[in-house]
């Protein structure tokens, strides 16, 4: 929260008061919605599941463990980054594994490190295959409006 200004750090004590969410769900709806309060609260409690983002990092990490190279155990390199998409039910060609890879700021083709995967998978407010995999089209949607 040290990288807001004061009108939005009052903005996300209030949305939390309100909504009894966490600061990163706080925010992260606010961002969505213009840091318009009013609206950021409507569209909370219509619809929680879209906004909600407490998310269990050691449940990402352990996806992780789950395509690491044994040989180097802080990066995904190809052999894992097949299996991860062959689990999102994903075509190496699909404009979705470079959507994936842009949002998970990698930078090396092909391969993840550790920090890479956990913090796209955070930022992305997912903590789960299934999750990412439901979240992939507004993904999508996102690139298309750009």
């Amino acid at each position: 929260m040290n990288k807001l200004k004061s009108t939005q750090k009052d903005k996300v004590k209030k949305f939390i008061s309100l909504t009894q969410t966490g600061e990163q769900t706080a925010i992260y709806c606010l961002q969505q919605n213009d840091w318009k309060l009013d609206l950021a609260s409507d569209n909370y409690f219509q619809n929680p599941e879209y906004y909600y983002r407490e998310l269990d990092r050691k449940r990402i990490d352990q996806l992780f463990m789950r395509y690491r190279d044994p040989n180097d155990p802080q990066k995904m390199t190809s052999e894992g980054v097949i299996r991860f998409l062959d689990d999102l039910e994903l075509s190496p060609d699909s404009k979705l594994v470079l959507i994936i890879a842009w949002k998970f700021h990698a930078e090396v083709q092909c391969e993840f490190t550790r920090a890479e995967f956990v913090n796209g998978m955070s930022e992305l407010g997912v903590d789960s295959v299934d999750k990412l995999k439901a979240k992939l089209p507004m993904l999508e949607m996102e690139l298309n409006d750009l």
